[in-house]
């Protein structure tokens, strides 16, 4: 195996705590802001609005983490530009894909889902049960390895 491929696999590795990290803050912030204001998969706009504050949230420290552990590099005006653009983009597919998700009717679908295989985990964690509060998941699968490839064109250039 060529130490490109290496290094490549072992910065995905990196990418793919980090980016764990990022996506539980994400979450929590828009769960929590979501039982804050008592929000249902019906508030389109309130569902948008909490999303996007908890992807900000989680883009600071991102970033942070990401140049110094992740990609292993000095940050610049140019590196934090591309990164912000590389992250405008991907918050703009998060949003995208979770209003169609939402429009197709996914949390539905995803909450009937995890009830049906696992109502004792509904039990404990009732959160699970609310399409709202799953609609993100079928976004993270479909961005994140998008993002992972922005993000490093930018940060290893």
């Amino acid at each position: 195996m060529s130490q490109a491929l290496k290094q490549t696999g072992s910065e995905f590795i990196r990418f793919f705590v980090v980016g764990v990290g990022a996506t539980l803050v994400h979450l929590a912030v828009y769960l929590l802001l979501n039982w804050l204001f008592d929000l249902s998969e019906k508030d389109g706009l309130g569902i948008t609005l909490t999303y996007a504050a908890g992807y900000a949230v989680s883009f600071v420290a991102n970033y942070i983490v990401s140049l110094r552990w992740t990609f292993k590099t000095e940050g610049s005006v140019s590196k934090g530009l591309g990164f912000a653009f590389s992250h405008l983009v991907n918050a703009g597919m998060h949003l995208g894909l979770l209003n169609l998700f939402r429009a197709v009717g996914a949390g539905d679908a995803l909450s009937m889902l995890v009830i049906w295989l696992a109502p004792w985990l509904v039990d404990w964690l009732p959160v699970l049960g609310r399409p709202e509060s799953l609609l993100p998941l079928p976004v993270y699968v479909i961005v994140v390895p998008v993002n992972f490839l922005m993000v490093r064109f930018f940060l290893k250039r």
